[in-house]
């Protein structure tokens, strides 16, 4: 299949109900492309087209190593709307998930900063993903990710989704208030992220069911739920922030993906080591070795033995005048010749 005349189609790399991407061989630049084609029966939708092309502006308008570059889209002279992408060989984080299981901690956490930094990429210019998954996270050559399917991203200004747009969510990562068509901020990506984080420690997405609908609906009702109930080897730090993440209210979440790194980085540290500091903190340990930590009786300890044999120097002198006395008296006594009694 070629299509517009410039890419040769050579296999399916992935299809859903939206699109199918395809390997395909870009003829005018000489390299592999992953070409994003429009089903044909959504075609004559204009919603579905307009989602279409909005996909290829929000990726194409943010250039970062941790999102899909956009090369070119266009519309062929069959009537095929396309999206031509970086191609990115190994699959998805979902596929590496399901063929591994749980992935250990310093993985979660070197894969959960590459999305973070593609995030704060998007918010900063004003553009919420709105679909974070597993699905939609990359793998290339070198085990590095990246963030693919800006397909719902809408600016943060955005008018609130309505009904029919909140199905183009999905429900295993959706926020609570993506859930309920309530506004859609930055906080909503990092709650999507929670949830891909848990699903990376667990194996499995934080809530499960039969209904999309009834999944949401966890999201919006049931606690947020603790990776290290399903696995006690995971680090308190990790399980921690998953948890804050996954926070009902979007002011209880880290409200940045700047701020969202560095946490994510320090949620590894343990505190093995009571004599480590942690950057920009001093420590709070009583190191033995420091004199201003030391117990107050200490240093009176040597003072007092200093102190005790000066007590006794006067009395050693009354001793030593009352002998001189006695002596004295008894010379005097026999050369006088007095009997010494």
């Amino acid at each position: 299949m070629r299509i517009d005349q410039r890419y040769n189609v050579s296999e399916t790399l992935g299809s859903g109900g939206m699109s199918t991407v395809y390997l395909a061989h870009d003829e005018v630049l000489g390299r592999d492309v992953a070409l994003k084609v429009l089903n044909r029966d959504l075609t004559k939708q204009e919603e579905f087209v307009e989602r279409f092309r909005r996909e290829a502006q929000s990726a194409a308008a943010l250039s970062h190593p941790n999102i899909v570059q956009v090369y070119d889209r266009g519309e062929s002279e069959d009537g095929d709307y396309y999206i031509a992408m970086e191609y990115v060989p190994r699959g998805t984080l979902k596929d590496r998930i399901q063929h591994e299981g749980q992935l250990g901690a310093r993985t979660v956490v070197e894969v959960a900063v590459q999305i973070a930094e593609a995030l704060k990429e998007a918010h900063e210019h004003g553009v919420i993903h709105r679909d974070i998954k597993p699905q939609n996270v990359l793998v290339t050559t070198s085990g590095d990710v990246k963030v693919a399917d800006f397909g719902i991203a809408r600016a943060a200004s955005s008018p609130t989704m309505t009904r029919e747009n909140l199905a183009l969510g999905t429900a295993a990562y959706m926020s609570p208030e993506q859930a309920t068509g309530e506004k859609v901020g930055p906080t909503s990506d990092l709650y999507s992220l929670g949830a891909v984080m848990y699903e990376m420690l667990t194996g499995e997405p934080p809530y499960k069911g039969n209904e999309p609908l009834s999944v949401a609906m966890r999201h919006v009702n049931d606690p947020a739920p603790s990776p290290r109930e399903k696995g006690p080897e995971i680090p308190e730090g990790i399980d921690g922030l998953v948890i804050r993440l996954l926070a009902k209210d979007p002011k209880d979440r880290l409200q940045s993906a700047e701020a969202l790194i560095p946490a994510l980085r320090q949620s590894l540290e343990t505190p093995a080591n009571p004599r480590k500091e942690s950057a920009g903190t001093r420590p709070t340990v009583v190191y033995p070795e420091s004199r201003s930590e030391r117990p107050a009786r200490r240093p009176e300890k040597p003072r007092r033995r200093r102190t005790q044999p000066r007590n006794l120097v006067p009395w050693l002198l009354v001793v030593l005048f009352v002998a001189a006395v006695i002596g004295g008296g008894i010379l005097v006594l026999r050369v006088l010749g007095a009997p010494i009694p």
